[in-house]
């Protein structure tokens, strides 16, 4: 009996098979049962042996330090596939140069942070590049997405410098570097529309047989509300921290994640969506000669101004383009001297808010139309979670001082700081949503001792970390570096920390409260003061974690365990540089600094 490939035919009895009716009906029953299980046996062997697919690997780097060039990169790994792409996503800190080396297809996805510098995740991987011993990248096609905020000097810087790096080591730019402010979705949507199809088309193919099976990497958390579609969260609870004799206001709130399903880790931060207050609307739309109820164009959709200034645009601090137009179009010698250098302008307009601007320059008018085309959005502000969810089911707390302060006899405030302590009551709603801070956690070795340095409301994640540590029963010895002003009026959780020493989960607990006495001390000072200890926790496998300004302080306490580790290493200056970036490495020296 003969068949086309094609075809499948059931085997079936002769009628002239010597079989009475019984034998017949059960023979044909199991012939073609046999015959299905051959079949389905045939078509898994075929499936398991079709021919080899082409693919085309992509290698996606990113620097962050909040989570939105990560989140950017899982992004475009995800729309590559659309191009015929198989991305591959690293961390900075995953790679090594080698490595990088070897990618054809590199997008490189970073922000800049801090004073011009690096993510910290992108310091080590940064240095090895830049390395005279740092190998060609003569076979690599890239771009460069660059992400950072015009209000800061060295805007972009780390995207651009990586952008000229790749280039000076041999690679082959497919797309112009875009570098993003603070609104990045569009421009990053943007740039993966170019440079996916584009990179798609460069480079070689691999051959990769089909796998048989395939198995579910474990997926991370992923946050249910974004920007784009906020959770609004009950605020439960406002208590100051400070003294009402302390010349800061230092609140702490607490807000419901009742019914959200919401879920965050000791270390990550809370985005907040604030509003600008009546009062400084009301002092724009004046200076403007506008009225609350005139409609106006904003991102194509017309509003009122009074819900324009209050909801969707940055109009506190005036915005670079703002500052470019009030020079160009005053010729004030002032401006227009400055306007190409960022130290100096920010040192004239210091404190300096949009509506002062203004009234600098009164013969210089600017629309309503024209104001809202030179202001930039309003962005969140990321503020670091001072709880455990496991301490605290279904609540997120904050730890936030309040800025304020008086500057030719105009009163000042912190946008996000006071919307929050004057605006919203208790029963409210804060519009918000989750960063993941995945650097910034307790080890998983619930047995490893840790050192936490955080002067003023950089104690926030400690004190998270040190609920989280109680709630896991982890047995490691736990250090925290605490300091402000004066400890009568600024000593945050005061009552918390002295329990938590007492109880045993605080082994160590070091107090610098800077004007207690004439000379002032700092946590840095009282680092070094116990640096041979402190060496020998590192010498043991402690994690140490830094959190605050990042201008000084976190500066002078890099310079200070620069120091500890240089004196009781007994190490030369090479040996202490390597002994920090092997800590760093083992993810065993982590900031949250801002």
């Amino acid at each position: 009996m003969t068949h086309s490939n094609n075809t499948q035919l059931v085997p079936y009895l002769p009628e002239d098979m010597p079989f009475n009716d019984d034998q017949k009906q059960w023979l044909g029953g199991f012939l073609a049962g046999l015959h299905s299980r051959l079949l389905i046996k045939e078509e898994t062997v075929a499936q398991s042996v079709q021919p080899a697919m082409q693919i085309k690997p992509l290698t996606i780097i990113y620097g962050s330090q909040t989570g939105n060039a990560e989140n950017l990169a899982e992004e475009a790994a995800q729309m590559a596939k659309n191009h015929g792409l198989l991305a591959s996503v690293f961390d900075m800190d995953d790679i090594s140069v080698s490595q990088l080396s070897e990618a054809e297809r590199l997008l490189v996805i970073t922000s800049t942070y801090g004073d011009g510098e690096m993510p910290d995740n992108a310091q080590l991987l940064w240095d090895e590049i830049n390395a005279q011993s740092a190998p060609s990248f003569e076979s690599t096609y890239f771009s460069v997405l660059a992400l950072g905020d015009t209000n800061y000097d060295d805007f972009c810087i780390a995207g651009i410098q990586w952008d000229e790096r790749l280039e000076q080591l041999g690679a082959t730019r497919v797309a112009q570097r875009i570098d993003c402010d603070v609104a990045y979705e569009a421009p990053a949507e943007q740039w993966m529309a170019e440079v996916l199809p584009t990179i798609a088309q460069k480079g070689s193919n691999l051959d990769q047989q089909p796998a048989r099976t395939s198995e579910q990497k474990p997926k991370k958390h992923k946050a249910k509300f974004n920007k784009e579609s906020p959770l609004k969260a009950k605020l439960l609870t406002k208590m100051r921290l400070t003294d009402e004799c302390s010349s800061k206001e230092t609140i702490h709130y607490e807000l419901s994640l009742m019914d959200s399903g919401e879920h965050y880790d000791a270390g990550d931060a809370l985005n907040i969506i604030a509003h600008n207050s009546a009062t400084l609307v009301n002092d724009l739309l004046s200076v403007l000669n506008a009225r609350a109820e005139q409609h106006e164009t904003y991102n194509g959709k017309t509003d009122e101004l009074e819900y324009i200034f209050t909801e969707l645009l940055e109009i506190r601090q005036p915005s670079k383009d703002l500052i470019h137009e009030i020079a160009r179009l005053s010729s004030c010698p002032e401006l227009l001297s400055r306007l190409g250098d960022n130290q100096a302008m920010s040192d004239y307009l210091w404190g300096v808010d949009t509506v002062q601007l203004l009234k600098r320059y009164p013969d210089n008018a600017l629309s309503p139309a024209q104001f809202i085309q030179l202001a930039k959005p309003m962005a969140p502000r990321a503020y670091s979670i001072s709880s455990s969810l496991k301490k605290h089911p279904d609540q997120v707390h904050l730890t936030i001082a309040s800025v304020r302060y008086t500057q030719d006899e105009r009163q000042h405030n912190g946008v996000c700081s006071t919307y929050l302590a004057d605006l919203v009551k208790i029963g409210e709603s804060v519009t918000c949503y989750f960063s993941a801070n995945k650097h910034f956690s307790v080890p998983n070795d619930l047995a490893a001792p840790i050192i936490m340095i955080g002067p003023g409301t950089g104690i926030a994640p400690f004190r998270a970390f040190l609920e989280e540590r109680e709630a896991t029963h982890a047995t490691g010895d736990n250090w925290l570096f605490f300091g402000d002003r004066n400890a009568k009026t600024d000593y945050l959780y005061e009552q918390e920390l002295t329990q938590m020493y007492q109880n045993g989960l605080l082994t160590r607990l070091d107090l610098a409260f800077s004007r207690d006495q004439a000379e002032k001390i700092y946590v840095q000072d009282k680092m070094l003061a116990q640096g041979e200890t402190l060496f020998n926790w590192l010498e043991n496998g402690a994690y140490l974690y830094v959190c605050g300004d990042a201008y000084k302080m976190a500066k002078d306490v890099d310079a200070t365990l620069h120091t500890i580790v240089q004196r009781y290493g007994q190490y030369d200056e090479n040996q202490t540089q390597e002994y920090m970036a092997n800590l760093k490495k083992q993810k065993r020296y982590v900031r949250d600094v801002y």
